[in-house]
């Protein structure tokens, strides 16, 4: 067995690539499904790590995150940036903003956040995926097993579709210290 001593490498190949799509899929592995959100803390993390012109993260506090919002957004952002719990560079301050600022040890930082008018837009952009998620996530209604087959369809398509949606219309990006 062969053991890499370079875990995040892989990884790391796909940020520098700028490889989305791939991951996306990475972050599905660790989030158990594909979500909107979470492509967008896909999103969200790269801009940032390319921001601050980070090239690799080893997950040795080369950088620190902190996220705004405890939702499926955070996922994306531990899988790109590398930064958990665990490793001592993820910190969750719930001010209810989907929404991440990533810091390098110098103190330069950039704050992502998602834009509030594309976040109220959602339900209209994808009315059935939004339907189908009040009745079974938020009012915990039991679907019938189409309709959660439906569900993770339309929310697998909404995910890859955030992919593609042009950066300035999804998010604010700030530099700050």
């Amino acid at each position: 067995m062969s053991i890499s001593f370079k875990p995040r490498a892989p990884i790391e190949a796909l940020i520098q690539a700028g490889d989305l799509e791939a991951l996306l899929q990475k972050a599905g592995e660790l989030h158990g499904h594909f979500c909107p959100y979470l492509a967008l803390g896909v999103r969200a993390a790269l801009i940032a790590l390319r921001a601050l012109g980070v090239e690799q993260n080893l997950g040795m506090e080369e950088v620190i995150a902190i996220v705004e919002t405890n939702n499926c957004f955070s996922d994306g952002i531990q899988v790109v940036t590398g930064c958990t719990f665990a490793n001592n560079a993820l910190i969750y301050h719930d001010v209810g903003k989907t929404a991440v600022t990533v810091a390098k040890r110098d103190g330069a930082a950039v704050r992502v956040a998602l834009r509030a008018e594309y976040n109220d837009s959602f339900d209209a952009r994808y009315p059935e995926a939004a339907a189908l998620f009040r009745k079974i996530v938020t009012e915990r209604q039991q679907p019938t097993p189409e309709e959660q087959e439906r569900l993770m369809t339309l929310w697998a398509e909404t995910s890859y579709q955030q992919l593609t949606v042009p950066e300035q219309e999804l998010f604010t990006v700030q530099h700050v210290q």
